[in-house]
């Protein structure tokens, strides 16, 4: 006999609600010699966090989301972040997404191969938050 989970539609907002809507993120680039994971902490990533003249983390609030018919899923508008070098340059190879003051990271994106930024150059992404079934 097979069974067929679903979670509702209800069930994702809820989840949505208590962990990621209306908190505050803070995105934030860092190198990685090789030793961190998705499971270190922040205080561990932050460590590492690019420096130079100009950089800034990208903070914000994140918005109330809805329900996605054709995914599935509940979603968050997505966040956009923009890092721009007006000083000398700066390196990473790790973008870092940390929800309010959680201990943990939410997530981790890689860069192979790293990326420098020179002065007046900018990167941005585009980052997504969702809860799915």
């Amino acid at each position: 006999m097979a069974l067929t989970l679903t979670i509702s539609q209800k069930e994702l907002q809820r989840q949505a609600a208590a962990a990621l809507e209306t908190k505050a993120y803070t995105i934030f680039l860092a190198t990685n010699s090789g030793a961190l994971t998705s499971e270190s902490t922040y205080s561990s990533w932050f460590a590492v966090k690019a420096v130079g003249t100009g950089y800034a983390n990208v903070t914000g609030t994140l918005a109330a989301g809805s329900y996605n018919a054709t995914t599935g899923r509940w979603e968050l508008p997505a966040v956009t972040a923009t890092f721009t070098c007006t000083g000398d340059f700066y390196s990473f190879d790790t973008i870092c997404v940390r929800i309010a003051t959680e201990t943990y990271l939410h997530s981790i994106n890689v860069e192979s191969p790293s990326v420098t930024l020179v002065s007046g150059q900018s990167k941005t992404y585009t980052i997504t938050f969702a809860v799915d079934n």
